[in-house]
């Protein structure tokens, strides 16, 4: 007879568990050294555990009968004498997922995931918990174990669908979408919204449009597909069907939080700043007390902003920057952001530099036109003009230049030279087969950018305005030598405020505080200016402000210095241009307005915690003190 069954045959109906001097800290109710301290030795045969079955069996029809002590009870005995034993773990993760007890429920089914062999169904259920605790990147692993063990199931192609899609690897999310729907029958409607949602993302309006109606004919009453149909036609310009749908939607779930922030933001996009507040404060009522979570707090301070309460404007962008820290656990950390500019200063040296391959210009091809600057800076409002000129078409921030810094080091090993990380292993491209590498990144640019649909066979320019141009920066003058660098430059209280004002959080969670938000700009335009001082780039400056008090004259500036001939003021008062890809800031475009132009003046002594990180800043760009403290 095995130790297991001398020590219980017959488990107790209310069993009392071993000596127990120290509990798991995850929460999970098992002792440390039957959970997160477990270790292989000592560990009952497998083979025993069905002496265990019937116990679980009773835990499960507890659980069934809503008896969930009674379950819990069971559960933990079995697990305190059988560890891994997959059944008893799989409800005990269950019970404590009902109870929202995560960080038991991740131990608990991640434990489950490592027991052989792998089961692709809980595989899934391990991913879906990380990403519903938004922890996408980590999501990836268990959802590609459960693919490689089930690749006809469309539940695990959706998976890693939405996973590549929020880690913006938009068009590898779309393929696994389609996959998906070819594994479902019938069509799920999760699939079919989450893969319009996605085509919405790369611009793609009519199709993502399409998609939504077809899923709005089969049910009506959806209210995540009439709100993300509503979203689509905002961004198609269709306000008034927009808000018909968001109405529709209010009326199918009435107390849906995204779908009142749809409608608020609407109001604000109509220009009626009291309606917006309305209805955020009908939210804060009815979930009192429960508090408003950062994106409502922004919307709520750009609306008061609008009407001129810039007291109680700044302290709705407080509290969305506070429920981020405290509540979301957002903090900011300075370390990723000061390794990766000291690894881009120690890479690029004009001496390590001269002798690295660079690619050549492909005849026919489109030219990049690279818009650089900061978060916030204005690139967005300068490559809505560019958009204006026929045979310029805009990447918006889709360009490729992240996704091939990251497949650069892997194209380097993978052609004899050493394994490293970007930026440094630019500087293994002098040797060898590895010289080939920056032209094939070059050549597959321009292939991704008409792969995406981007640029097509009337395209002589994209504008790039990728996030993380400013640490690319060096890479695309290697793949675009000759290929024009335009910078849009703003006040620096201004940047730091509109991205304190924000709910985005930015590199390092930058977003969440003052300091981190002129943190975040210092950093940015270091690394800028380094490269700058490090390789020859065919460069101009322009200010976000001249872009506002005189927009033609700058935009004919921008033009002769891209060398296009066209006339600048016809192309800035004519219709918006149909382009291939609609850009993610047509959903919120307006007409040239001047409500940013030196913004921070309104907020004065409120912004003095970016002021030390800011001021040299503001006296090398010319932007004096005596115009930023100005009433």
């Amino acid at each position: 007879m095995s130790d297991i069954t001398a020590r219980n045959p017959t488990p107790d109906p209310e069993p009392k568990l071993l000596a127990d001097p120290a509990l798991c800290p995850c929460n999970s109710g098992l002792r440390r050294t039957r959970c997160c301290g477990l270790t292989a030795s000592g560990l009952p045969d497998p083979a025993n555990h069905s002496l265990l079955d019937a116990t679980v069996e009773l835990a499960k029809t507890a659980r069934t009968g809503g008896r969930n002590r009674e379950a819990e009870r069971h559960l933990l005995q079995v697990l305190d004498l059988a560890p891994l034993h997959r059944e008893a773990l799989r409800v005990l993760y269950e019970l404590r997922r009902a109870e929202n007890r995560l960080q038991a429920a991740e131990a608990l089914i991640k434990r489950i995931c490592a027991i052989d062999p792998p089961v692709a169904v809980i595989l899934l259920q391990y991913a879906q918990l990380l990403i519903g605790l938004g922890r996408h990147a980590d999501a990836e692993t268990p959802a590609r174990a459960a693919l490689k063990l089930a690749p006809r199931e469309a539940a695990a192609h959706h998976m890693i669908g939405m996973i590549f899609t929020e880690t913006n690897r938009i068009l590898a999310g779309e393929r696994h979408y389609r996959l998906a729907l070819s594994f479902s029958e019938p069509r799920d409607q999760a699939i079919i919204g989450n893969l319009a949602w996605n085509l919405k993302l790369q611009g793609r309006l009519d199709e993502a449009a399409t998609l939504y109606q077809s899923a709005i004919e089969q049910r009506a009453d959806n209210p995540r597909t009439l709100s993300g149909l509503a979203q689509v036609e905002a961004g198609r310009g269709h306000l008034d069907r927009a808000e018909a749908l968001i109405g529709q939607a209010k009326a199918a779930a009435p107390n849906d939080r995204m779908i009142s922030l749809l409608d608020a933001l609407a109001r604000l996009q109509r220009n009626d700043p009291t309606g917006c507040i309305e209805r955020i404060n009908a939210t804060a009522t009815a979930i009192a007390p429960q508090s408003l979570v950062a994106t409502e707090l922004a919307a709520k301070g750009h609306a008061l902003e609008r009407l001129g309460d810039i007291d109680a404007a700044f302290d709705a962008y407080q509290q969305a920057r506070t429920f981020q820290r405290e509540r979301a656990g957002r903090r900011f950390n300075p370390a990723p952001l000061d390794q990766r500019l000291a690894a881009l200063k120690q890479t690029f040296v004009s001496d390590r530099l001269g002798a690295l391959p660079r690619a050549a210009i492909q005849p026919g091809a489109p030219m990049p036109i690279f818009l650089l600057g900061t978060a916030r800076s204005g690139t967005s409002l300068l490559e809505s003009m560019l958009a204006q000129v026929q045979g310029i078409d805009p990447a918006d921030d889709r360009g490729p230049l992240s996704d091939l810094s990251r497949l650069l080091p892997k194209m380097v090993a993978g052609l004899g030279g050493p394994a490293g990380e970007f930026p440094d292993a630019l500087i293994d491209t002098i040797a060898g087969d590895a010289r080939d590498v920056i032209p094939m990144l070059g050549a597959r640019y321009l292939r991704m950018m008409q792969v995406s649909g981007i640029a097509n066979a009337e395209t002589r320019f994209v504008t790039d305005r990728s996030a993380d141009l400013p640490w690319t920066l060096g890479l695309a003058a290697m793949l675009f030598p000759t290929a024009p660098v335009i910078q849009v430059l703003r006040h620096p209280l201004d940047v730091g405020l509109s991205c304190f004002a924000q709910d985005r959080l930015y590199a390092g969670n930058a977003g969440v505080t003052l300091e981190s938000a002129a943190k975040l700009y210092d950093t940015t335009m270091s690394a800028i200016g380094h490269i700058r001082g490090q390789m020859t780039l065919r460069y101009l400056p322009i200010r976000y402000e001249d872009l506002i008090t005189a927009p033609v004259v700058t935009f004919a500036r921008v033009l002769d210095f891209i060398g296009i001939s066209a006339d600048a003021a016809a192309a800035l008062t004519a219709p918006a241009r149909k382009v291939p890809r609609t850009p993610s800031y047509a959903v919120t475009r307006e007409k040239l307005h001047r409500r940013s132009l030196n913004r921070h003046q309104n907020f004065a002594a409120r912004l003095d915690p970016m002021r030390p990180v800011l001021n040299p800043w503001i006296e090398a760009l010319g932007y004096t003190h005596s115009a930023q403290q100005a009433a």
